[in-house]
């Protein structure tokens, strides 16, 4: 695999990971810091995967986040970066709902 094929998958994975451990927190819960971004760095590149050209198998959100595809026209490998950033935001966020309302301390 060369850097042009991994690097969608590795801004997917910050951005479910950013995602993830803010409604972590938000909810406290999803196993801690290290488990958040685990959790949601892994549910931002499975929605990445999902909605990609190859799985499209969730039109609704991939509808939704290529909307944001053409934020700076200059630009398309950023705009595309800044999609797929969303898109893994979106994917951590909603892992990190489903961890943080499952997930929970003992002392919480």
């Amino acid at each position: 695999m060369d850097l042009a094929t991994i690097l969608p998958y590795v801004v997917q994975a910050v951005g479910g990971a950013v995602g993830g451990n803010i409604l972590g927190v938000l909810l406290r819960g999803g196993g801690g810091l290290p488990g958040r971004t685990l959790i949601g760095a892994l549910g931002g590149v499975a929605l990445g995967y999902l909605t990609s050209a190859d799985g499209a198998n969730v039109e609704a959100i991939r509808n939704v986040t290529q909307n944001w595809a053409n934020l700076m026209p200059d630009d398309q490998a950023l705009s595309a970066h800044i999609a797929n950033a969303i898109t893994g935001a979106a994917g951590g966020g909603a892992v990190g709902l489903i961890s943080g309302l499952l997930i929970r301390s003992r002392n919480s």
